[in-house]
């Protein structure tokens, strides 16, 4: 399974009463705790650490700005091992 498709499964299972996500642009709606919950997520499961400067609001409204993130960082990683 690709990072994409366990961010859509981690997020859908963690949405309590709001319905599944299907439209990637669609509003997420998480609160404080829940963001918590996704950064550490998004380290532990994924691999992907985020410095202080991303855990901006902007890229955890929308799975598909969450998705951008993680494209942003396995870039980064992959240029910076070569």
């Amino acid at each position: 399974m690709d990072a994409a498709q366990k961010l859509k499964e981690y997020i859908n299972n963690n949405r309590g009463s709001l319905p599944p996500v299907t439209d990637p642009d669609e509003p997420l709606h998480i609160d404080s705790l829940a963001f918590i919950r996704l950064v550490t997520f998004l380290d532990t499961d994924l691999n992907v650490r985020l410095e202080e400067e991303e855990l901006v609001a902007e890229n955890f409204t929308t799975l598909r700005a969450i998705e951008n993130l993680i494209d942003a960082k396995s870039k980064e990683k992959t240029s910076s091992a070569t």
